[in-house]
């Protein structure tokens, strides 16, 4: 980064710190100043234009520390940039691109400044969203399917899951070549740590940049992050990769930027947010999507994060965030105090565009388990006043109950897409119909680390040319004797 003197004599205007408060700064004398443009003031601090009043201009400063005011202050003629590169890959980096492990600097080799705001795809640049996103985990991929390009909301309590699932969702991508970038905003060290360890566990840290902010680091800081993540996934995009993002999570976000419009003396809004939170989250979830680049398609899937008290989804941001986004996926504290893994109600989770990427199979499937589990529910809530139960209302319940347990899953396993359709196939071909729910989880168990392990013929073919469920209980009745081998 160039220093004052250099930018002084480009721009050749000068100005003076006039006033500052925690991370917010007053500037006089500089009449050239656009928003979103950096500013260096002689000690090397840098900040950012954020509003212009008639005679001073409001500045969120990056650098705070020993800033005094009288200080000379500069233009640099820039919209705000990071440094981004391949580098970036397999780092924890601040919104900066400064690095926060253990490592060397953290662009090797090839690097460039990109602007951190900037405009989304047009619409004539945008392609549908036709590619399912395997995230591995088996009731998203049924019931609440991604596809590439998408904005997947995912909403729930804290402490649900929320961040495991998308852990889960990462290590599922990197095995496609799909680049992931995690944005931790606000999030404390050792919860970081706890990320990069799983991800390294399960083999995928080096096509993933974690971009991470503590509670104690400026408010500015924290503002920027989710802006610097997506820089970073437009960067990788526009090298011909899909990306997924995650924002983890946009309340605290909004909390940040609420403290900062507080502290420029901003009139409150609802819930004391100010009126423009929505324009920025909106603006900044915009510029992801499925673009037409070259000849083919690449995309930016982004999965922002909303939490929740108490499952209460009305609050200000969380209903902005509902209404920005393609769908959302629910996290339900009382499906989590129930023991349910992962804890997602499925009944109020929605999403409008990736039953489009869903083959035929798929879709006759999750309308199936849909209806399974809709009588299974009204079954157990009939069941509560003591009513006598008849042998089929019997059997129901506890196809509903080997249906649940099929969809839970733990935190290590990744469930590749063919074997999730040959287990629900087992499922409603029977092959548990006799057998207890403790035999099935140790049955499923030993499939999936067979699958993993040594995988199986021409499965993935054969899945692609079934059509509907005749032909996939056709496929598990061809099958049933190897998998009986491996049980």
């Amino acid at each position: 980064m160039n220093d004052f003197e250099f930018f002084l004599r480009k721009t050749k205007e000068i100005g003076y710190v006039h006033s500052f408060f925690h991370s917010v700064a007053y500037v006089s004398g500089l009449p050239g100043l656009t928003i979103d443009e950096m500013i260096i003031t002689e000690t090397g601090k840098r900040g950012i234009v954020h509003s212009l009043k008639e005679d001073l201009a409001e500045i969120l400063m990056i650098d705070v520390e020993n800033l005094k005011i009288g200080e000379k202050v500069t233009r640099t003629g820039r919209i705000f940039e990071i440094e981004v590169g391949p580098g970036l890959l397999g780092r924890i980096v601040n919104p900066l691109s400064m690095p926060l492990d253990t490592l060397e600097e953290p662009i090797r080799g090839e690097k460039e400044f990109r602007e951190i705001k900037k405009e989304a795809p047009s619409f004539k640049e945008r392609a549908m969203v036709n590619k399912p996103l395997e995230t591995g985990v088996a009731v998203v991929d049924f019931l609440v399917p991604i596809g590439y390009g998408q904005r997947e909301l995912v909403i729930g309590d804290a402490k649900t899951g929320k961040t495991t699932f998308l852990l889960q969702a990462i290590v599922s991508q990197v095995k496609k070549e799909t680049i992931c970038v995690y944005t931790g905003i606000g999030k404390k060290d050792a919860d970081i740590k706890l990320i990069e360890e799983y991800l390294k566990k399960q083999g995928v840290f080096e096509k993933t940049v974690i971009v991470h902010t503590a509670p104690d680091d400026s408010a500015v800081l924290n503002f920027l992050a989710p802006f610097s993540g997506m820089n970073i996934a437009e960067y990788f995009r526009d090298q011909g990769k899909n990306v997924l993002l995650i924002l983890d999570d946009l309340t605290t976000h909004a909390k940040v930027y609420r403290e900062i419009s507080l502290l420029l003396k901003r009139p409150p809004g609802r819930e004391c947010y100010p009126g423009e939170i929505f324009y920025l989250q909106a603006s900044l979830l915009e510029r992801a999507g499925n673009i037409k680049k070259d000849g083919k398609e690449i995309s930016i899937t982004v999965l922002p994060v909303a939490e929740t008290l108490e499952n209460d989804v009305s609050g200000f941001i969380q209903t902005n965030l509902i209404a920005m986004t393609d769908g959302h996926i629910f996290f339900d504290i009382n499906e989590f105090r129930k023991g349910k893994r992962p804890a997602i109600n499925a009944f109020l989770s929605v999403s409008r565009v990736g039953n489009q990427t869903k083959s035929i199979i798929e879709k006759e499937l999750a309308s199936l388990i849909r209806k399974k589990m809709i009588e299974y529910q009204r079954i157990l809530e009939l069941s509560q006043f003591g009513t006598e139960l008849s042998k089929e209302t019997q059997q129901l319940i506890e196809f509903g109950k080997k249906l649940e347990l099929l969809f839970n899953q733990e935190p290590e396993k990744i469930i590749p897409r063919e074997l999730q359709l040959i287990l629900v196939g087992l499922l409603f071909s029977d092959f548990w119909t006799e057998k207890s729910l403790t035999k099935m989880k140790t049955e499923i168990d030993k499939i999936f680390e067979n699958y993993m392990k040594k995988g199986w013929p021409r499965l993935e073919e054969k899945i692609e040319e079934i059509k509907d469920l005749s032909h996939l209980k056709f496929l598990i009745k061809e099958i049933s004797l190897e998998i009986e081998k491996i049980l």
